[in-house]
């Protein structure tokens, strides 16, 4: 049933009934998997719950439901909570990386401008590209059987990245210049909650790793090798997850 899984706001269910509205969703029920009335699909609310139900009635606007469970938790998310800081890139590697690092289990994305960043940004057009981001991680979750779907930040400058805080969170940066420390170090005392940033395609300039610093920030690096932003992106997940989280 992986690939009959939909995401369903708690307010779409009363009692046993549920209803799907989404076009989108209900396209993909009627068109692409062609399920009828007696199909069971499960349903999933984006914080970490999810049931199966039982199609009831449907239509071009709507898919009436009956669960055949409450919703409960599952254990799937990790324990780690990864929220990853990461440099505007360009649209299609920025969205690669968006639907990658999810898979991974990062819990919230923060996209950042910073004087390195090499797409002209535009800030009209920041809450579409947030609500288009926000859509890749959903449906990311969806396909790997994830029942948390990540937070996508709305794009704010380097400043207000460096000033967001994370209760707890152990806090690093990925630095090509840095030449002694390294993740296995910065994570040495472990924590439950850490705050990664990956810079953009030029990485970041040295006043702006001298800020992360003074932000509290650990300058890291990954080996002897330059790699591309989006590359590191998906390694420092990775390794925190192996490191930390549920990889290992």
């Amino acid at each position: 049933m992986k690939h009959r899984r939909f995401r369903i706001e708690k307010e779409r269910i009363q009692g046993r009934e549920a209803v799907i509205e989404d076009p989108g969703e209900i396209r993909r029920i009627r068109q692409v998997l062609r399920l009828k009335p007696g199909d069971t699909l499960a349903l999933f609310d984006g914080e970490g719950n999810e049931c199966n139900a039982v199609i009831s009635s449907l239509s071009s606007r709507r898919v009436s439901l009956t669960l055949l469970q409450e919703l409960s938790p599952v254990v799937v998310e990790s324990p780690l909570k990864v929220i990853l800081g990461l440099g505007l890139l360009k649209s299609s590697r920025f969205d690669w990386l968006v639907q990658k690092v999810t898979e991974l289990g990062v819990s919230e994305i923060v996209p950042f401008f910073s004087s390195r960043v090499v797409p002209r940004w535009e800030e009209s057009k920041g809450r579409s590209r947030q609500a288009r981001w926000q859509k890749i991680a959903s449906e990311a979750a969806r396909q790997c059987r994830r029942v948390s779907i990540p937070k996508v930040h709305p794009p704010c400058s380097f400043e207000e990245m460096l000033a967001m805080e994370f209760a707890g969170a152990g806090k690093v940066f990925l630095w090509e210049e840095e030449r002694a420390g390294t993740l296995k170090g910065a994570l040495a005392q472990g924590a439950s909650t850490i705050y990664a940033l990956v810079g953009p395609e030029g990485g970041f300039s040295q006043p702006e790793a001298l800020r992360a610093q003074e932000a509290g920030f650990l300058p890291v690096r990954l080996g002897p090798r330059i790699l591309r932003a989006e590359t590191a992106g998906i390694v420092i997940v990775s390794l925190l997850q192996f490191s930390l989280g549920d990889l290992n």
